[in-house]
């Protein structure tokens, strides 16, 4: 059978299958070898790209004081940061991102975000804590929403809607749609769905995309999908509104070749 993305394997939805059900594996499931290879991928910096980052712009770091309980949920390891605290580096990228859309597109609160590859929702929570009134829609498979579902119900964040592709009206509109490197990691058709469904339905848009990582894996591609994936030029072909922002690339970006997407953020932004 043909997979629809990179994170379609038996083991990791199995994974999300099974802590979204069994306390026991909710309760460690951050720090699972499964996960973390989808999801987590080791941050070779540590976050301290990321946190660098918010230190140069005057982020108020007292803000991690209202996420710490983020990281209980799931077990994540945590490290010390000067002026956050103890902090998993996940997190910490988290709240970069988070920073970026917030000085791209303003305050978030009664906008309508989505994300693809919406992951166990660690992004959405950070958003949501930040801005209460958000209307956040995560797209993922079934296991890893499954998945979603318990944690940000366990942190509290009763707001989000959870969908499949399949799930997405064909006329939807939203504010803001994100993608961290779930798109450049699916299938070309399920890209295109995603660009006809959302990205061009959305007024701004942010993405990272590690497409040019994925161009030198062709074999890869051809083995997990029987053909070649889209990559960042295609993706601006459809989308002529979005630029790259060389500026908004993390070291771990720099480090892996990611580029950073973006459409329709405000003139005034200082990104």
């Amino acid at each position: 059978m043909v997979k629809t993305s990179a994170s379609d394997t038996d083991d990791y939805r199995d994974f999300c299958r099974r802590a979204a059900d069994d306390d026991a594996v909710f309760g460690r499931f951050r720090e699972d070898p499964i996960y973390r290879f989808v999801v987590q991928t080791e941050l070779p910096y540590a976050g301290l790209d990321h946190w660098q980052m918010l230190s140069e712009r005057g982020f108020d770091f007292g803000f991690f004081d209202r996420i710490r309980d983020l990281d209980v949920l799931g077990r994540a390891d945590t490290i010390d940061y000067e002026h956050a605290g103890a902090v998993a580096p996940q997190t910490m990228r988290y709240v970069r991102i988070m920073h970026d859309l917030e000085l791209l597109f303003g305050g978030l609160d009664g906008r309508v975000m989505i994300e693809i590859g919406g992951g166990f929702g660690g992004q959405g929570a950070v958003i949501a804590r930040r801005f209460p009134g958000v209307r956040y829609v995560l797209v993922d498979l079934p296991e890893p929403l499954a998945l979603a579902r318990r944690y940000l119900g366990a942190a509290g964040i009763t707001g989000a809607r959870f969908a499949e592709l399949g799930d997405l009206a064909p006329d939807a509109r939203y504010d803001v749609a994100i993608s961290c490197y779930a798109w450049s990691e699916c299938e070309r058709s399920i890209q295109q769905a995603y660009a006809e469904r959302v990205f061009q339905r959305a007024a701004g848009g942010y993405m990272i995309l590690n497409s040019n990582a994925l161009r030198k894996a062709r074999g890869w591609q051809t083995r997990t999908f029987g053909g070649e994936m889209m990559y960042t030029e295609d993706l601006m072909a459809l989308m002529p509104a979005a630029t790259l922002r060389p500026a908004l690339r993390s070291g771990d970006d720099r480090l892996w070749d990611c580029q950073v997407l973006v459409w329709g953020a405000r003139p005034e932004a200082p990104l």
